[in-house]
């Protein structure tokens, strides 16, 4: 299947294919504003004459939302899978990202790093989790986790909303074997409400942890 890179920057729009073929839209200014409306139209026919199927990296920019989002509901209708998915937009439409991100296939790697500030409503659930989730974001926490380490590989959260009881909980479920059917085998989280002295599986931070090395 032949596959191709999509970048969204602030003056300008790259498709690049794998046989070195490049279509730039470049803008002298802003965007237009009816870009959301021109450019899907264009980006399928340029998928129909080359082929295309896969995105092998789809990144959204950090400025138009609506753009994002029409060319994400061409690939969804066109099934095509992507491999890497960069979310940094800023301002975001939340039912329609979640509409999204729940039907665009994400094989390897989502990145989300954006300083919206989602309402506790928000729900991330796709058709299938990456291998590779990266949330940089207080909106993920302990629901999210729960159902991100059934379907991915690795996890890696920053800025996030996790406490020391959420964690005391999460590894309590995990040493209980009670997360079934758990595919993530490293799980990294990293949180400014880590603080005060809860106890964690019966230990009170902080927690000093030491590996041997055997040969």
């Amino acid at each position: 299947m032949k596959e191709f890179r999509l970048e969204i920057h602030e003056n300008s729009i790259d498709i690049c294919g794998t046989n070195l073929e490049t279509f730039a839209f470049a803008f002298d200014e802003a965007m237009p504003p009816n870009l959301d409306e021109v450019m899907p139209p264009l980006l399928e026919k340029i998928l129909d004459v080359f082929g295309y199927s896969q995105v092998r990296d789809f990144s959204s920019g950090d400025k138009s939302f609506k753009l994002f989002a029409s060319i994400s509901e061409i690939l969804i209708q066109r099934k095509c899978k992507i491999g890497t998915l960069y979310f940094t937009v800023e301002n975001v439409e939340e039912k329609q990202l979640k509409h999204i991100l729940d039907n665009l296939n994400i094989s390897d790697f989502f990145f989300l790093d954006t300083n919206f500030q989602f309402s506790p409503n928000f729900d991330y659930k796709p058709i299938r989790f990456p291998e590779l989730l990266c949330i940089a974001n207080s909106w993920f926490g302990l629901d999210q986790l729960l159902t991100a380490v059934k379907g991915c590989l690795e996890v890696e959260i920053t800025n996030s909303s996790f406490t020391i009881r959420d964690l005391n909980e999460f590894l309590g479920k995990w040493m209980a074997e009670e997360i079934q059917n758990m595919t993530a085998f490293s799980i990294s989280i990293s949180s400014d409400d880590f603080l005060g002295d809860s106890p964690v599986l019966g230990m009170t931070p902080p927690i000093m942890g030491r590996l041997a090395w055997q040969r």
